[in-house]
């Protein structure tokens, strides 16, 4: 993955972070041809819709490579946007408003954890599917995380 961006209202470990204990949560938007995004504006205002309702904050963002081509090359296959949050159910619905409205393609994905569990939140032509369960195989990819 690319080295993340951190905007500048994110929480930092020189305090001034979130109120309460805080969840890993990341979403995943596939990249086509054009990603739309070229500023990074929708990781922007992720953080400032997370932040006016004080649930949450972007941690960071970057480019996850795709499989390889048969030259060797790989390019961005998605964007990832790490968030840390304090109400996962809130943060979950306000991203399941705010992503589709951010122009995010059918094939993005909210990923969290309930009770050790890896789901995911997976927008489809027909609306969000919501809780798929993430098998472990699936998201552990040459030693790993994604």
């Amino acid at each position: 993955m690319a080295q993340p961006s951190r905007p500048a209202s994110a929480a930092s470990p020189e305090g001034g972070g979130l109120p309460g204990p805080s969840l890993f949560m990341y979403v995943k938007i596939p990249v086509g041809a054009d990603s739309g995004d070229e500023l990074h504006q929708r990781e922007e205002t992720i953080d400032q819709a997370l932040q006016g309702q004080g649930i949450g904050s972007v941690l960071g963002w970057g480019d996850s490579l795709g499989e390889p081509r048969p030259d060797g090359s790989r390019v961005a296959a998605f964007v990832r946007i790490d968030i840390d949050v304090t109400d996962q159910a809130a943060a979950r619905t306000l991203l399941q408003d705010l992503l589709p409205a951010l122009g995010a393609p059918v094939g993005t994905e909210i990923h969290y954890t309930v009770d050790h569990a890896a789901l995911q939140d997976v927008y489809a032509a027909s609306g969000w599917l919501l809780a798929q369960p993430i098998a472990a195989a699936q998201h552990h990819i040459r030693g790993a995380w994604r």
